[in-house]
C-alpha cells in the first residue's frame, strides 16, 4: 500500500510539472548578458585596444512558472553601420518590475554613442545619438541616488569634452532625463576600463565619478531633483581606480 500511495505521488506530481508550460520568450526573465563577436568597423578606439562589438547576447528563463530552467538566447546582432562601444552589458532592473533589463552604449558611427535598454523583447529604450562620430557617453551607474524607492541611470555625456553628469529614469520603455549637471568625468581617452560607479554606503547608494580635471574623487547623489556633490578623496596620475565607499 505504501509502494503504491507512493506511486500515485509520482504520478501527481508528473502531472502537475507536465502542465507548467514556459511563458513566451518576450516575457521571460533575463539572467545574463554579454558583449561578443569583436569588430574592427569603427576607428574611434576610445577604448584603446579594447574591442567594439558586434553582437549582444542575453540569455533568458522562460520557465517562470516552472520547477528548474527553460533557458533560451536573444541574440542582437547590429548593422555594419553599428557598433557596442563598451566594456559590458550591465544586468540591472530598472523599473522595479522585478524582472532585469541590459543597459549598454550602442554608437551609431556617423552619429555618434547612445545609452539604449533591452530586455527579452529586444531593443526598449535609447537616448538620441550625441550628434556626430567619434563621440562616445560612458555609463556611470545604476542606483536609487534619491532614497525614493526607483532607480536611476546615470552617465557621463562626452567625457572628454563636454563633461556632462546625466541622470535617467526607465519606465515603461521610455527613458527619461531628471537631472543633468557640468564638470564630471569617469573616463580618459584611451583607458579599456570605466572608472567609478555605484557603491551603497551608510544605507544609501552613491555615485562615485571624477571632477573634469581629475584631480578629485566626487560622491554624488539627487536632492529634490538637483545634483549634490562632495569631495570623496584626491585623484592621482592617470590610472583608473574602483569605486569604494569614501
Amino acid at each position: 500500500m505504501r509502494c503504491g500511495a507512493l506511486a500515485g505521488l509520482m504520478m501527481l506530481a508528473g502531472a502537475a510539472a507536465a502542465q507548467a508550460q514556459p511563458v513566451p520568450l518576450e516575457k521571460g526573465e533575463v539572467m545574463r548578458a554579454r558583449l561578443v563577436d569583436p569588430v574592427d568597423r569603427y576607428d574611434h578606439r576610445v577604448l584603446g585596444a579594447g574591442p567594439d562589438w558586434g553582437r549582444l547576447d542575453i540569455t533568458v528563463n522562460t520557465c517562470l512558472d516552472c520547477v528548474g530552467l527553460h533557458l533560451s538566447d536573444v541574440i542582437v546582432t547590429l548593422p555594419p553601420t553599428h557598433v557596442f562601444e563598451d566594456i559590458e552589458a550591465r544586468v540591472a532592473d530598472l523599473d522595479g518590475d522585478g524582472r532585469d533589463e541590459v543597459v549598454v552604449v550602442e554608437t551609431d558611427m556617423a552619429r555618434g554613442a547612445t545609452l539604449a535598454v533591452y530586455d527579452a523583447s529586444g531593443k526598449r529604450a535609447a537616448t538620441r545619438p550625441v550628434g556626430q562620430t567619434h563621440r562616445w557617453l560612458a555609463p556611470a551607474g545604476i542606483g536609487d541616488f534619491d532614497g525614493d524607492g526607483r532607480v536611476e541611470v546615470a552617465y557621463v555625456d562626452r567625457p572628454h569634452l563636454a563633461h556632462e553628469l546625466v541622470f535617467l529614469r526607465y519606465d515603461t520603455g521610455t527613458l527619461t532625463e531628471i537631472a543633468r549637471a557640468t564638470g564630471f568625468t569617469n573616463h580618459r581617452f584611451g583607458q579599456e576600463v570605466i572608472s567609478g560607479g555605484a557603491v551603497r554606503c551608510d544605507g544609501a547608494d552613491t555615485l562615485l565619478v571624477a571632477n573634469a580635471d581629475w584631480t578629485q574623487r566626487m560622491a554624488v547623489r539627487l536632492q529634490a531633483g538637483q545634483v549634490v556633490t562632495r569631495e570623496a578623496g584626491p585623484l592621482k596620475g592617470t590610472a583608473p581606480w574602483q569605486a569604494a565607499c569614501p
